[in-house]
């Protein structure tokens, strides 16, 4: 493969003004967004497949042993969690020594993460008063150490916006991971199937990165000032958001029933997905889309990246909460419906997340990642407090109240940091953004006609038609009501109409070969 050294063609692009129109910015953002949302839903969808499998074969208890390890060690690995990749993608002209140098900077992450949870992991069991957990933590810990160490020249494919490299890494990871997971659980019903399918996620990745970009790397830290900034707030910031992500798991792990606590664990996957499969790739095309923009126009980008956010993920989150009760009983069966509650109300508290999601990215683009040591502050100062609270004399109820105090206290947060950086307000944001919020509405009340019929029916292949069907109308519906909004509003630049120019670009070659 030959070595890229140069700026990327984007970042080029940019310098000479022709990449600099909104609509070009928009449509290569849009274009590296769509390829990495739909190899993200594809990955989910496996994800969700081997929930599926290891639900019907495990019991809750086995899912809630290995949160309780997981929690822990998502902890060590967010404190630890080194953005490399993404301080690569601000530099305009690559070299091998930097690339030397992130290969070093991740090596010693995954030592640090290995000896910390090599430290903890007996004092954690004694917390729990689970002596399994010692070697189920050593073993999963073989995870984050291997995660950091990806190809650091995957940089060089973030800049010129292709993500196509990153989505194969992502499936295959994903299918190994399912294969192993369900034949470990098939044979031995134990909870070391889930422990298997941790691990060989990153193992595959990590492996195939270099296939896709070969490196032989030599350990050197000789461009470290490229890193300080972006390591060193974002090693506070990350310390304090672990805290906030995972402190709930913490402790309804010591206070809950295991049972109880393994169907939390599993409600807030399922309420996840949307955020891990549309929300989270987007963090990476987002900070290359923000990085070559003009401070001027950060503000109304940022406007259409959050107004794009929801316009995808909040439907979907209301379509999980509102048909939780029927989802529950066909994805992981009867033994889970407990589950379903715990489900509906994660849902509705993960919409808090969604207009400040893309604030990450923003700061990281600018180099003022301290913002988000700032953030993660005060969001442990009100979620933390409410946190112990609640789990102790509320237990699964407190522990969802607490997250949505602390979601509300992030978006007050991020729109004053958001004009302090680049001038944007809260009114700028509900300008662009009211219309998703908005189509919400119909949503929600066709989705309680068809729950309220849902149900009365069996579980059987009829209550999936069912489901599925509501699933599909509800999106209809939303959509619908957003473009008709949006048309009453006189077709406003903003996520509709990039959208519908992106639909556009895709259908209009298949219309003329099929209607010359």
């Amino acid at each position: 493969m030959r070595w890229l050294g140069g700026a990327s063609p984007f970042v080029r692009g940019a310098r000479l003004g022709g990449m600099s129109d909104d609509r070009s910015f928009s449509a290569r953002a849009m274009t590296a967004g769509t390829w990495v949302i739909a190899g993200k839903l594809i990955a989910r969808s496996i994800d969700f497949v081997t929930l599926l499998v290891l639900a019907r074969l495990l019991d809750p208890a086995d899912f809630g042993l290995v949160a309780m390890a997981m929690a822990v060690i998502l902890i060590v690995e967010a404190v630890l969690q080194l953005p490399i990749i993404q301080a690569l993608v601000r530099v305009p002209d690559l070299t091998p020594p930097m690339f030397d140098t992130a290969f070093t900077l991740g090596l010693l992450r995954g030592l640090s993460v290995a000896l910390l949870l090599g430290v903890a992991a007996w004092p954690i069991s004694v917390f729990y008063e689970e002596p399994r957990l010692v070697l189920l933590i050593l073993a999963l810990a073989l995870a984050p150490v291997v995660r950091g160490m990806i190809s650091p020249r995957m940089a060089i494919f973030m800049q010129r916006f292709d993500f196509r490299r990153e989505v194969a890494l992502d499936l295959v990871g994903k299918v190994s991971s399912l294969a192993v997971a369900a034949t470990v659980a098939a044979a031995t019903g134990s909870y070391w199937a889930i422990a298997a399918g941790t691990v060989t996620t990153p193992v595959v990745m990590v492996a195939c990165s270099y296939v896709f970009a070969p490196q032989w790397p030599r350990l050197t830290l000789a461009e470290w000032p490229i890193f300080a900034d972006i390591v060193g707030w974002n090693s506070i910031s990350q310390a304090i958001s672990a805290l906030n992500w995972q402190m709930d798991k913490v402790l309804l792990g010591r206070f809950a029933e295991i049972s109880v606590f393994g169907r939390f664990v599993v409600a807030d996957n399922l309420a996840s997905i949307p955020q891990q499969a549309v929300v989270f790739p987007l963090m990476r095309p987002l900070v290359a889309a923000f990085a070559p923009s003009d401070p001027r126009r950060l503000a109304s980008a940022y406007y259409k990246a959050t107004a794009g956010i929801l316009l995808i993920t909040a439907p979907t989150l209301v379509t999980i909460a509102l048909l939780a009760d029927p989802a529950v009983r066909i994805v992981l069966g009867d033994k889970w419906t407990e589950a379903a509650p715990i489900l509906r109300w994660l849902a509705l508290c993960n919409l808090l997340a969604l207009p400040v999601a893309a604030m990450p990215p923003l700061v990281i683009a600018l180099g003022r990642t301290k913002f988000l040591a700032l953030r993660s502050f005060l969001e442990f100062c009100i979620g933390l407090p409410a946190l112990v609270v609640g789990v102790i004399y509320f237990g699964v109820l407190g522990a969802i109240g607490a997250r949505a105090a602390a979601g509300t206290a992030a978006i007050v947060a991020v729109v004053w940091m958001l004009n302090r950086l680049i001038g944007a307000t809260s009114r700028g944001l509900l300008t662009e953004c009211w219309r998703a919020f908005a189509a919400l509405l119909p949503l929600g009340g066709f989705l309680l006609l068809a729950a309220s019929f849902l149900a009365e029916l069996p579980s059987d292949w009829l209550l999936i038609a069912g489901t599925v069907g509501a699933g599909f109308g509800g999106m209809i519906i939303y959509f619908a009501a957003t473009l008709m909004l949006w048309g009453m509003c006189g077709r406003p630049e903003g996520a509709e109409a990039i959208a519908v120019r992106h639909l556009k670009s895709i259908f209009a070659p298949v219309a003329s070969r099929h209607f010359p």
